[in-house]
């Protein structure tokens, strides 16, 4: 298993000691003094330039498939207070949040362990047999939590072994939930090829980003998640959405400006994107 990044948990992040932006200073400070809260989901700029964000990636989307939220942890927690009632699978090891969010939400998570190749994703095989007991144990497995670019092994999932995990997880009816924090962090981009599992299952996967691993301060929290377009796609974000609204779980204007500014990836941006990588790279 080769380490090709480095990254710490989400809530101890820290921003490999770059300073913040001027260009993002400057969008946060003109947000400063407004006074109406942001709508909840995120504004139509953000959620567009989360659109273009991802279609840049290959992956098309509508902003009334995307929703965004202050901060990654609060958006897992909606997105699994309003799946489907079931168990989680996790890979065995995962990033040290994931789990006490599926624990907050009353929901049971079974591990998997990752294969010898990289983290961030069950072994196939490894994920039907955790399937299998769970089933024969009187659980119901709903949603696989993975990473693509994996936490705490600082490696990325090779397409073939990622496509095997999707073709797996989709026929065992789970709802994959791809978090996809650090993808823009690989310090070894030109040896890597990085894929989505929204790009293998489009209508069986959620796209999960917190800003805070590429492109704004830590201390600004603000993620975007990403839909399935199709009809339970469109149901599971109206849950989201109910789930933030009950709990105010919408972005302060300044942040969200700085966000939506961020995500258009002008070259401030995509320049501290790369000494980000770097930072991350020499630990």
């Amino acid at each position: 298993m080769q380490r090709q990044w480095t990254a710490p948990a989400p809530a101890d992040r820290e921003d490999g000691g770059l300073p913040v932006l001027p260009e993002l200073a400057a969008c946060f400070a003109a947000a400063a003094d407004r006074v109406a809260p942001e709508p909840v989901g995120g504004s139509a700029d953000l959620r567009t330039a989360a659109c273009a964000y991802w279609s840049r990636r290959g992956l098309w989307t509508a902003p009334e498939h995307t929703v965004a939220a202050p901060g990654a942890e609060p958006l897992l927690l909606a997105l699994l207070a309003s799946a489907p009632g079931g168990d989680v699978l996790l890979p065995r090891p995962c990033a040290a949040w994931y789990e006490p969010l599926v624990r907050l939400v009353d929901r049971r998570g079974h591990h998997a362990p990752v294969p010898a190749e990289c983290g961030g994703l069950p072994d196939p095989f490894a994920l039907l047999e955790t399937v299998r007991r769970v089933r024969a144990e009187g659980g119901v497995p709903r949603i696989l939590l993975l990473s693509v670019a994996d936490d705490p092994t600082g490696t990325v999932a090779p397409p073939e072994l990622l496509h095997e995990v999707c073709e797996a997880a989709v026929a065992e009816g789970l709802l994959i939930v791809s978090d996809e924090t650090w993808r823009d962090t690989v310090h070894h981009p030109h040896g890597t090829v990085l894929l989505s599992p929204a790009e293998m299952a489009p209508e069986d996967v959620v796209v999960l980003t917190d800003l805070a691993g590429a492109f704004t301060p830590a201390g600004w929290p603000a993620a975007v998640a990403r839909f399935p377009a199709t009809e339970r796609g469109a149901e599971l974000r109206a849950r989201v959405l109910s789930t933030l609204t009950a709990v105010r779980g919408e972005l302060p204007a300044p942040v969200s400006v700085a966000a939506a500014y961020a995500l258009t990836e002008p070259e401030p941006v995509r320049d501290r994107m790369t000494a980000a990588a770097r930072a991350h790279g020499a630990v």
